[in-house]
């Protein structure tokens, strides 16, 4: 019994004594201070992993990036390499790899920076910059002070090799750290390793948690815990984008909606026959003459503009949107859309002929762009914009109907930024169609402005009128069938087959008259435009309460073609 008594003893002792021992470790006491711990934090450049000296990890909204190419220190100074700005940040920065430029557009601004140059310019004025463009084997690099200022994220540098990266437009929570501060564990166990020590005040995302932890992020941008007693939660609400956006109250209106009309000019001594193609004309707000055109590779333009032809228009109450092809080159085009420069040389030509001859606008017509040159068509509008819009020039872009094959063109980048869009919804069967068709169905019209309207927002939306129709031949050639078109004019069509006594029918579901013959052996088919199919085009203007429209083109319509387009657009 004794025995007993003495052991029980020595060993409540033994116990007293071990804990004792383990308090004066680990300094516990009642109430704990954290900042009186010995734990230490784990060297988080292991948690980093290999990278180069220089390098930065980047961890956005909490997620570490893996990236071909990592932001880099130089000389105090925060570089991001461009595709990595591109690809998460903003995607208006352009670098030529050829001629070694960056550009960056807003809505209103062109800015350019050469590498390794301490100037850039803003719309052409030269300003000092602090920090140059690099580059690192052919990689450039952009100053990180230069991305802030065109991105809605916060940057944040730590001192052991990350940059943390913040959506600031989102709204989150936050922990603010009690008094005593807070470690911050690796795990959800108060015996792991330590990712951070915070003091009271101190604030850490909120990522999620359970009644006993928190999940947070670090200010170097960790993942640890927290105990939930330790902090309180606050909430912050997003800032505005720093983004520009397009200002529907500088855009051009008119009363009711737009009627604009493209005027084909063959030669400078066609714009002499202004007069004779308005003949019986009316209620037309714009014409668009096709005077500029892609010449040289250097960015040298064709004009055939005449000065005269737009102080006509004026009399007459008509505004005047010049035409500017690229002639439908698709290697002319490559060459000049893919040079900075030439890019350079198209928009100051443009604002010198916009001034001296007048104009009120001017409408960009690319057509046969190739894909590789989908980005570089969508840069040069970003880059054109801004410099018309500064000369208080109306800018219009016409555009395919959305296909696949026009997916390139950048419809919805190129709607956010200029004024209209004008959707070329004809040549449904065009000149050299493997078969004979309508030169714009009903359906093909609708479809067309439904999914334009996908991707740019109806105030912008401009549907294409045809006022041509085409003639087309079917004949028998070596046991084939071989298709051959002629375009007319309304009203040249309808002569045609009516001299030859065709009867026509009307077809409800394509919107237009139809009508055959057979002459020698070739069989002859006509879809017709007319005053009835423009007519039943203006429903879907109506349907979908649209910008306006847009014809190809004077002097091929019927003079009642007016009529109709003046009692749907409210003029």
């Amino acid at each position: 019994m004794k025995n007993q008594k003495f052991f029980r003893a020595f060993f409540t002792f033994l116990l007293i004594f071990i804990l004792i021992m383990m308090a004066k470790k680990f300094n516990i006491k009642d109430d704990y201070k954290f900042v009186e711990t010995n734990y230490e934090i784990i060297d988080k450049r292991i948690l980093i992993g290999d990278m180069e000296e220089d390098s930065l990890l980047p961890i956005l909204d909490g997620k570490r990036l893996n990236i071909s190419n990592y932001p880099i220190l130089r000389n105090d100074t925060v570089y991001l390499p461009i595709d990595f700005v591109k690809e998460y940040f903003n995607d208006d920065f352009y670098w030529d790899a050829n001629e070694n430029i960056l550009t960056l557009t807003t809505v209103n601004k062109v800015i350019r920076m050469s590498t390794d140059e301490l100037t850039y310019y803003l719309n052409d004025k030269p300003l000092p910059l602090n920090i140059p463009v690099i580059k690192i084997n052919s990689i450039p690099y952009i100053p990180l002070t230069l991305v802030e200022k065109f991105a809605d994220y916060d940057f944040h540098k730590s001192e052991v090799g990350t940059i943390v990266i913040e959506n600031r437009t989102l709204d989150k929570s936050v922990l603010v750290i009690r008094n005593g501060g807070s470690p911050v564990y690796r795990l959800r166990d108060d015996s792991s390793e330590l990712i951070d020590k915070v003091n009271a005040g101190d604030e850490l995302i909120f990522l999620g948690g359970d009644m006993v932890w928190n999940k947070v992020l670090t200010n170097d941008g960790f993942l640890g815990y927290i105990k939930r007693d330790k902090a309180d939660f606050k909430s912050l609400k997003g800032k505005p984008s720093v983004k520009e956006l397009y200002d529907y109250k500088n855009q051009m209106t008119f009363d009711g909606g737009l009627n604009l009309t493209w005027h084909y000019i063959h030669s400078v001594a066609n714009n002499s026959k202004l007069d004779k193609k308005l003949e019986g004309v009316h209620s037309l707000d714009v014409i668009s003459p096709t005077w500029f055109h892609f010449k040289k590779e250097d960015g040298t333009l064709e004009n055939k503009a005449d000065l005269d032809y737009v102080r006509n228009a004026h009399r007459r109450g008509i505004q005047v949107w010049a035409l500017f092809s690229n002639s439908f080159d698709r290697e002319l085009t490559h060459k000049v859309l893919s040079s900075t420069k030439a890019r350079e040389k198209l928009i100051k030509q443009l604002l010198y002929f916009s001034k001296i001859y007048e104009l009120d606008g001017i409408n960009v017509d690319f057509e046969n762009v190739g894909k590789e040159d989908g980005e570089n068509f969508v840069q040069f509008m970003k880059e054109l914009t801004p410099y018309l819009k500064a000369e208080d020039l109306v800018v219009s872009v016409d555009m395919y109907v959305p296909r696949k094959w026009t997916r390139h063109y950048g419809r919805k980048e190129v709607g956010e930024i200029v004024d209209y869009i004008m959707v070329m919804t004809y040549d449904e069967h065009w000149g050299t169609s493997p078969e004979a068709g309508s030169v714009a169905s009903l359906p093909f019209v609708d479809d067309g402005i439904e999914r334009t309207l996908r991707e740019v927002p109806k105030e912008k939306v401009v549907m294409g009128l045809p006022y041509y129709t085409r003639i087309w031949k079917e004949e028998i050639k070596d046991g084939k069938i071989k298709v051959s078109s002629k375009a007319f004019s309304m009203d040249g069509a309808f002569k045609h087959f009516d001299d030859r006594g065709v009867k026509f029918t009307w077809l409800d579901d394509i919107g237009q008259f139809y009508g055959e013959y057979e002459e020698d052996g070739i069989t002859y088919k006509l879809w017709l435009e007319d005053v009835n199919s423009i007519e039943a085009k203006m429903s879907v203007y109506d349907k979908y309460d649209l910008a306006g429209v847009a014809s190809w083109q004077v002097g091929m319509e019927n003079d009642k073609v007016w009529n109709i387009l003046k009692k749907h657009l409210n003029k």
